[in-house]
């Protein structure tokens, strides 16, 4: 039992922070009909503990997004964290036993 919401949520800390790393893929030139060469990128994610927030904060970047061309069919830094890194970094948390209750938003 906790006395305070606070409580709980240091309950739930791990560590202090967490990097990963995930690669995805992006067009990397779009001929049209459906027809693509695709590449892979990185993202780097970092999940660090943030004590006045009571909860892990997630920060991501690029670092060679200036190869991916929006004009080529792709999304934004946060569309491909959106779409494709969120599911597994998520996973990922779960299984060191962090979960969404400890994310802040």
């Amino acid at each position: 039992m906790f006395e305070n919401d606070d409580e709980y949520m240091k309950s739930l800390k791990k560590g202090d922070s967490y990097h990963f790393t995930y690669s995805f893929e992006y067009i990397a030139k779009n001929y049209g009909n459906d027809n693509y060469d695709i590449d892979t990128a990185n993202m780097e994610v970092k999940v660090n503990w943030d004590e006045s927030q009571m909860g892990y904060v997630i920060s991501y970047s690029v670092p060679e997004m200036y190869k991916i061309d929006p004009s080529q069919g792709n999304g934004s830094e946060t569309e491909f964290y959106e779409s494709d890194v969120y599911w597994r970094l998520m996973s990922d948390l779960g299984s060191i036993g962090i979960g969404a209750e400890a994310i802040v938003i």
